[in-house]
């Protein structure tokens, strides 16, 4: 398959998956406060790079995020990962399982792109959502407003693409331009650039940021594609007029932590985890202004908010892919192992990969057993370890599960009994 039948393949892929689900994806709460967000931010001019209603907005960005993973070269290694995995047995693998099963090598490349490059692909795509709404709340607080001409807009992602160095392509800009298109006052139509806004999933220091937005700042002067029309470097102004200043502004999530409280449910004799759903302490974004021409916005929604949505997100994701791979194909044999044969393709997708996770994780405890395991080793056992939990009780207990040490320690359902009776297990480990 060439390059252009691979990417319009995944393209269709892509799109399939996104248009198969809304907003509840992230969970009641979030998907309606997104849903919400996303609409004020139309009504209030917001221009988005795909879309102009809060689904269609909502669907193309998890679409492109679908994409970026399946562009990625360790997309495959990851599917691998789901249907071959590391070796379920002890010690070395046997030969003729070599190329049938991922090497410890490739089982830690599949663990670290699961970790971070799948769950933050889907973070930083919902919180740039969530922050286009707080932007346009922003452009309503007067004190910012006085500072902007009144026929400055919005325009989120990649609606805004700037010139490369080198090259003809176009590359990502900042996260959110405040653009004022004026066509009228000379031959050729130019575009000035009031603000920029850099958007943050996780924790990143005001110093990084702000240096940041000026290299966007800097690259915009080289020439902007918005929306589709594009300004060469001579027909773009950095700068209100008349005193020439750029608002900039910093947007990341607010810190408050996830319920960590458990308890038990029994609904027609089976026994189920409950968990409090995330309520966020603020009914708006926290905008504070840091000078004259800075400001920073403190989403309502948290840092663990965001980063658990995330992960449902990549356990749905594991699902779809379970679809394909442990789908039974004409007079094929049922790809899956005989003792899932109740299970459908999607359950069978959701269920490899916390297996796989445990196949992972069995020699680096081993390892850890006899002190010869390795800082890198370590990491590559805590992501794992995360994901497994996490996977399993939720994103809540399954990360801050910890050991006395501080370090997280594979979670059972008899965990779980313990903590709520004591407080932590009879090893001492606690949701922290």
């Amino acid at each position: 398959m060439n390059l252009d039948r691979q990417s319009s393949h995944r393209l269709s892929y892509a799109k399939s998956l996104a248009d198969s689900v809304g907003f509840d994806l992230l969970g009641t709460q979030l998907g309606w406060d997104l849903e919400l967000a996303l609409k004020a931010a139309l009504e209030a001019g917001a221009v988005f790079p795909v879309g102009t209603d809060p689904m269609s907005i909502f669907r193309s960005t998890l679409q492109a995020s679908i994409c970026d993973i399946e562009a990625d070269k360790r997309g495959l290694l990851f599917q691998r990962f789901l249907r071959d995995g590391p070796y379920e047995g002890e010690g070395d693998s046997p030969l003729d399982l070599y190329d049938k099963r991922l090497t410890e090598r490739e089982t830690a490349s599949a663990i670290t792109f699961i970790y971070s490059f799948m769950v933050n692909s889907f973070k930083g795509a919902i919180t740039e959502l969530l922050a286009a709404a707080a932007c346009q709340q922003l452009m309503r607080e007067p004190r910012f407003a006085d500072t902007l001409p009144p026929s400055t807009r919005l325009f989120v992602g990649d609606a805004v693409m700037v010139n490369r160095a080198l090259g003809k392509n176009k590359a990502k800009g900042a996260d959110l331009h405040f653009l004022v298109i004026d066509g009228h006052e000379s031959e050729a139509p130019c575009v000035t650039v009031a603000g920029v806004g850099e958007v943050k999933s996780g924790h990143k220091s005001s110093g990084a940021i702000v240096a940041q937005l000026e290299k966007h700042i800097l690259r915009a002067k080289r020439g902007i594609r918005v929306s589709g029309v594009d300004y060469s470097g001579s027909q773009v102004r950095l700068g209100r007029r008349p005193d020439g200043r750029i608002i900039r502004i910093s947007i990341q999530p607010s810190d408050w932590p996830l319920p960590r409280t458990l308890r038990f449910e029994t609904t027609t004799g089976k026994r189920r985890l409950v968990l409090d759903p995330p309520t966020p302490p603020l009914n708006e974004d926290h905008i504070t202004p840091m000078n004259e021409d800075c400001w920073h916005i403190s989403l309502r929604w948290s840092k663990e908010a965001l980063a658990a949505a995330a992960y449902e997100m990549t356990f749905w994701y594991m699902e779809k892919v379970g679809e394909i791979i442990y789908t039974k194909k004409g007079d094929e044999p049922d790809p899956k192992p005989a003792e899932w044969g109740e299970m459908t393709p999607a359950e069978a997708g959701q269920n490899a990969i916390k297996m796989m996770l445990y196949y992972a994780i069995r020699p680096y405890a081993v390892k850890a057993k006899e002190e010869t395991l390795s800082e890198g080793e370590a990491r590559i056992m805590q992501k794992a370890i995360a994901l497994y939990n996490s996977y399993g009780f939720g994103y809540a207990l399954g990360m801050n599960f910890r050991n006395k040490a501080g370090r997280r320690e594979m979670l059972w359902p008899e965990d779980l009994d313990e903590i709520a009776a004591n407080g932590r297990n009879k090893d001492g480990c606690r949701i922290r």
